[in-house]
Order: structure tokens, then C-alpha cells, then sequence
């Protein structure tokens, strides 16, 4: 076989296993898109009544969203005690462009009462659920809570005994 033939070979070969690649990824409805929440994301954190009333000061929160629709997220809420609260477990789905909606659930791993040193509502031993629609506005690096995330805590029970709304932004850097 000629070297011609064997390089005229070769090119239709990628040529061809491009396409399919391609092809493949065109069909599946990947973009960049897709992918543009994947990562760790530092975000502040604002409670709220759900009416615009403010509860406490703001703090911070580290999420992080997979490939596979799949995240984690920790917070530095001072209304916890120490080791009270553990890591959120949830999902996220890409709901249009630059829209996505994700859910978290964490234990709350012991009852507290209320204090005013460092201020807490308290919380019964549980779990805390957050749900929040997610919307880029100002480009790939930031990204806002649309409305208010729905905050609702549930004792062992599953009965839910608070909820309260948050807003959260800005960008891992």
C-alpha cells in the first residue's frame, strides 16, 4: 500500500471519527451551557422571613455542583452550634438557558435551644432541606438565588416545625 493511500486512509478515518463525535454530543443537546454551574462555588447567604424581612447577618456557603446532576454544599451559618449541622446532599437540573434548580438536604445532628449569644432560633435534631431556582445574569461567573431559596427544617419525625427563605450569590475564585 502506497504511503498516499495509507495517509488519504488515515484522514478519512478522523475525518470520520470526528463527525461522529460531534454528531454524538450535537444530539445529546451538550453545550457549554450544560456545564456551566459544574464546580465549587463561594456563595454569601441571606435569610430572610420570606416577605423581605432580613433574620441575622449574611454568611457564606461553599456548593458544589457535578457532572451527573449531583452536589454538596457546607455552610458557616453562625445559628449553628459547632458540628450541629452536617454537609448537604441533593441534585441539580438544568431547567433553561442559564436557569437550573437544585435541592439539598443535611442533618441536623442535635437539638439546641434558642440563644441570644450568638443569636439562634434553635433547632430540633433532623434535617434541614434547601430548594433554590439558580439564574446566571451577569455572565459565567456569577449567579443569583431567582426569587428566595426555600429554607424548611423537619424534626426526626419528618414533621416540619421552621422554614424561612434565603438568597444567595457570587462566584468560587
Amino acid at each position: 500500500m502506497s504511503k498516499e493511500l495509507r495517509k488519504g486512509m488515515f484522514t478519512v478515518v478522523v475525518v470520520a471519527a470526528l463527525v461522529l463525535f460531534v454528531g454524538r454530543k450535537a444530539a445529546s443537546g451538550y453545550s457549554y451551557h450544560d456545564n456551566e454551574l459544574v464546580g465549587t462555588w463561594k456563595v454569601t447567604v441571606q435569610l430572610n422571613n420570606c416577605d423581605g424581612g432580613l433574620i441575622g447577618g449574611p454568611f457564606s456557603s461553599l456548593l458544589t455542583f457535578a457532572e451527573g446532576e449531583t452536589m454538596i454544599e457546607d455552610t458557616m451559618n453562625p445559628g449553628f452550634a459547632v458540628g450541629q449541622r452536617g454537609t448537604g446532599h441533593g441534585s441539580w437540573q438544568t431547567q433553561g438557558w442559564h436557569k437550573y434548580s437544585a435541592k439539598s438536604i443535611a442533618f441536623i445532628n442535635f437539638t439546641t435551644p434558642p440563644t441570644t449569644t450568638p443569636p439562634s432560633p434553635g433547632f430540633k435534631q433532623g434535617t434541614q432541606t434547601i430548594t433554590q431556582a439558580i439564574e446566571f445574569t451577569n455572565g459565567p461567573d456569577t449567579w443569583t438565588t431567582e426569587g428566595n431559596a426555600q429554607v424548611e427544617f423537619a424534626d426526626t419525625t419528618g414533621t416540619r416545625y421552621r422554614s424561612a427563605c434565603a438568597t444567595a450569590t457570587h462566584r468560587f475564585e
